[in-house]
């Protein structure tokens, strides 16, 4: 009786050690297998985030050069108007807001400025008038400066740095922007 009942203890202890052994592999398995859903759930944020980001930039792009073109044209006296239509900045502005919440701060800041200098180039800006180019002027450098900005916030690569980008004389991209005070 007991060497049997030896035996079945062993047996026991044993079977209790193998299970303790068991759930603490399948626990470890467990953890690492959510560490791994964790991962991959945040490089899916991440992407999602950096496309939203995207997005943005293009679209306030599309909607500061729009700003910009609409001062122009109405500067220059090819509108019928006499003053901008209520809300002509307001696709701009309802575009910059967004940017704000997804870029960083150089970024949104350069977006503003750039807003700034294209809004007050339609606002105050004159055909004839020395200001209507200085304005023009303060909207291309901030323009640049911006896009620049969002080029590497979205780490598109330039192939010569030296060089400026697409649609700017070397000379407008190494001056630097004139104060605005």
């Amino acid at each position: 009786m007991g060497v049997i009942g030896t035996l079945v203890g062993g047996a026991a202890a044993g079977s209790i050690l193998t299970q303790r052994r068991a759930d603490r592999r399948e626990n470890q398995a467990w953890a690492r297998e959510r560490e791994r859903e964790h991962e991959r759930w945040t490089r899916e944020d991440e992407a999602r985030t950096f496309e939203h980001r995207r997005e943005v930039y293009i679209d306030f792009y599309v909607a500061v050069k729009a700003l910009a073109r609409t001062a122009y044209n109405h500067g220059y006296g090819f509108t019928d108007e006499a003053e901008l239509p209520e809300g002509w900045q307001s696709d701009a502005f309802e575009k910059l807001t967004r940017l704000q919440f997804y870029a960083d701060r150089d970024v949104a800041a350069a977006a503003s400025k750039a807003y700034g200098a294209a809004w007050s180039w339609g606002q105050y800006g004159k055909y004839d008038d020395p200001d209507f180019y200085e304005r023009q002027e303060k909207f291309d450098h901030a323009e640049l400066q911006m896009l620049v900005l969002m080029r590497k916030s979205l780490s598109i690569p330039e192939g010569d740095l030296e060089l400026p980008p697409p649609g700017y004389s070397y000379q407008e991209a190494t001056e630097p922007a004139p104060d605005p005070d």
